[in-house]
């Protein structure tokens, strides 16, 4: 990985510079998985760039195995390929490994979706259908940046597991979201946009209504919508 690139890192992520809000983190270990994982997300890491451990424990000044601890939580979160003898890369996102993803992701929203919809109070019902607004005006048009309407429903429905009161679902759901966004900006074909709002109008719907069976139904059909638009199965 070239040095400017792991400069950005030392100076805008882990020791919060400008342009970065500082992440909350209970280790060196976790700021550096914040780190790199927020890195590969918005592309400043792109698929292939090699993670030297020395290098990346030099310029972030931390100990080799700080880097390796956090290489190895990447690796759990699909974002990192271990090469063994070798640095490990930044995966190369594929078809399969899209799908392996998108059905992670997908089993942890219908369960947001199944019991955030029964315990949320009508005032985070009401918060959830004003970002909802917000999400679908992301899908309003033709040419429409689709990588931030992703991301969008990956909030919305995220805000579903919040609603659920569980922090290890709530926690598990949040920790998807990176590979999810990155497979999408990767690999994903551009997708109707009406059948996106559609489908937010329709969760709405079910939300106000407390209907968690066809919440549960829309998440699942939204992911297969998703999958479809990377690889036909």
């Amino acid at each position: 990985m070239p040095d400017e690139r792991i400069d950005r890192l030392l100076s805008t992520r882990l020791l919060g510079g400008s342009g970065a809000a500082v992440p909350l983190v209970s280790s060196r270990s976790d700021a550096v998985v914040d780190s790199l994982a927020r890195s590969i997300e918005s592309g400043e890491l792109g698929p292939g760039d090699s993670l030297s451990v020395t290098a990346l424990a030099h310029r972030l000044d931390v100990a080799a195995a700080t880097v390796r601890s956090a290489l190895i939580a990447l690796d759990a979160m699909h974002l990192v390929e271990h090469r063994p003898n070798r640095a490990s890369v930044v995966v190369t996102p594929t078809s399969a490994w899209f799908v392996a993803v998108a059905a992670e992701c997908s089993g942890l929203s219908i369960a947001a979706a199944d019991l955030g919809i029964v315990a949320a109070t009508d005032a985070e019902i009401e918060s959830f259908t004003v970002r909802a607004d917000e999400v679908a005006a992301l899908w309003a048009e033709e040419g429409q940046d689709q990588v931030v309407g992703a991301e969008g429903l990956w909030d919305l429905l995220h805000m579903l597991a919040e609603f659920s009161r569980n922090p290890y679902l709530t926690d598990l759901h949040a920790s998807k979201r990176t590979a999810l966004v990155f497979g999408i900006r990767s690999l994903s074909r551009s997708r109707n946009p009406a059948m996106l709002r559609s489908a937010v109008d329709a969760l709405v719907t079910a939300a106000r209504e407390r209907d968690r069976h066809e919440a549960v139904d829309i998440v699942r059909d939204l992911f297969i919508f998703v999958i479809d638009g990377v690889t036909e199965l």
